[in-house]
C-alpha cells in the first residue's frame, strides 16, 4: 500500500519506490546506530525523493502519507490488545520509544492510543526528540520520563542493537522479541 501511494505521488514504478524506500530505511536506520541521531520525517521523504530522482515539497508528500496512514492503519492483533491491558492493570507502566522514519511520531501516538486507549504514560519518538535508539539520550530520556531507576525498566523490542543493546548501556533491562506473539513470553520471562 505504502510503495503504491509513494508510486503515483511519484510517478515511478512501484518496484523502483519500494527498492529505494527499502534503501532509505536502512540507511536511516544504520544512521541511528552509527550517530544516534534521527533525521525528521522531511528529511526521510527528501532522501526517499532523491533516490527516486523526483523534486516535490516533501511536506505535502509527508500530510498525504499520513492521511494515507489514517485511512489504511496497521491491524493489531486482538490478543495484543488484550496482553497491553492486562499489563496495565497488573500495575505495570506502560510507554512507548520508537525509532520513526516515515510516519511522525505524533501520528504514531494518536493511533497507538486509538487503538490501546490511554494506557501508555507517554511516548517517546526519534523525529520529534531528535535522537534515536540507540544512543544513550534517547534511553535517558525514558528513564527521566518514567521517574523511576533504570534497571527497574523493562525496554522490549524487536533490534539488538537499537533497542537491546541500547537499553542496555543506559542501565535498563531489555527483551528481544521477533514477532508480536513472542511479546507476551518475553515480558513474563523479564518481570
Amino acid at each position: 500500500m505504502r510503495t503504491k501511494f509513494l508510486a503515483t505521488c511519484f510517478d515511478r514504478e512501484e518496484a523502483v519506490v519500494r527498492n529505494a524506500y527499502a534503501e532509505v530505511k536502512k540507511w536511516v536506520n544504520q544512521h541511528a546506530i552509527e550517530t544516534g541521531y534521527a533525521p525528521s520525517l522531511s528529511e526521510n521523504i527528501r532522501l526517499l525523493m532523491m533516490r527516486c530522482n523526483v523534486q516535490k515539497d516533501p511536506g505535502l508528500i509527508a500530510k498525504a502519507f499520513e492521511h494515507v496512514f489514517e485511512n489504511c492503519k496497521p491491524v493489531v492483533l486482538d490478543t495484543t490488545v488484550r496482553f497491553v491491558h492486562s499489563l496495565a492493570e497488573d500495575g505495570y507502566t506502560l510507554s512507548i520509544g520508537s525509532n520513526s522514519s516515515f510516519i511522525s511520531g505524533t501520528t504514531m501516538h494518536n493511533f497507538l492510543e486509538s487503538t490501546f486507549g490511554c494506557v501508555f504514560r507517554f511516548g517517546i519518538y526519534s523525529d520529534l526528540l531528535g535522537y534515536a535508539k540507540p544512543n544513550e539520550a534517547f534511553f535517558n530520556k525514558i528513564i527521566k520520563s518514567c521517574g523511576v531507576a533504570a534497571d527497574n525498566i523493562l525496554h522490549v523490542g524487536d533490534d539488538a542493537i537499537g533497542d537491546l543493546q541500547g537499553a542496555r548501556s543506559a542501565g535498563m533491562r531489555g527483551a528481544l522479541v521477533g514477532r508480536s506473539e513472542d511479546i507476551q513470553e518475553a515480558v513474563y520471562d523479564a518481570v
